[in-house]
C-alpha cells in the first residue's frame, strides 16, 4: 500500500494503517533518533514522541508523498529539545576518552560526532548523514540558513581536529 492511502486511512483513525505507515518508517526514524542521543532508551521515546505527534497533526500534512520528510522533522525537533534540556548533563571528560582512543572506526566517529555541542551536532547529522538542506534545517530548528551554514562549518572544523590523529 503506498503511502498517499496510508495517510488517508490514519485519517480515518485506521489501526492497521497506522501500523503499517509507523512499521515502514519506524527504522530510519530510530537511527536518526540513536544518532542524535547515543542512547537506546531515548531514541525509542522520542521515536514513540514522534509518531504520536504525527497522527495527532496527520490532518495538517499537506502532501502526503512528503510524510517521511516531514515526520524525519517532528522527530529531529523533538530529539533536539530533549538534548537540549540534558545539554547540562554532557561532560568535558567524553572528548578527553574520545582523543585517548586508538581505533577509527564507526563507534569512534560516531562518539566524536555525539561530542559535539547540541546545535552542531544537530545540523551536521540533518545535514550530512540524512541530507537536508540549510533551509530545511533553518526551518525544523527555527534558526537562519546562515546559522545552518555556519553550525556545519563549525561541527566539521570540531571533528577534523579530533579526528586528524586517528585517520591518515
Amino acid at each position: 500500500m503506498n503511502v498517499e492511502t496510508l495517510i488517508l486511512l490514519c485519517l480515518k483513525q485506521d489501526r492497521a494503517a497506522q501500523k503499517q505507515l509507523y512499521d515502514n518508517y519506524k527504522d530510519s526514524l530510530y537511527t536518526i533518533a540513536y544518532r542524535m542521543t547515543q542512547d537506546f532508551d531515548l531514541a525509542s521515546d522520542i521515536l514513540q514522541e514522534a509518531f504520536i505527534e504525527a497522527f495527532k497533526q496527520l490532518p495538517n500534512l499537506r502532501e502526503p508523498k512528503y510524510f517521511h520528510s516531514w515526520i524525519k522533522q517532528i522527530l529531529i525537533r523533538k530529539a533536539y529539545r530533549q538534548l537540549d534540556k540534558q545539554k547540562d548533563k554532557v561532560s568535558l571528560d567524553t572528548v578527553d576518552e574520545i582523543k585517548h582512543e586508538v581505533n577509527v572506526d564507526i563507534g569512534y566517529i560516531e562518539q566524536a560526532i555525539h561530542t559535539l555541542p547540541l546545535k552542531s551536532r544537530t545540523v551536521f547529522i540533518m545535514s550530512e548523514i540524512e541530507g537536508f538542506k540549510h533551509k530545511e534545517i533553518a526551518t525544523a530548528l527555527d534558526i537562519t540558513e546562515g546559522t545552518s551554514k555556519s553550525q556545519l562549518n563549525y561541527a566539521k572544523t570540531i571533528l577534523k581536529e579530533l579526528l586528524k590523529h586517528h585517520l591518515v
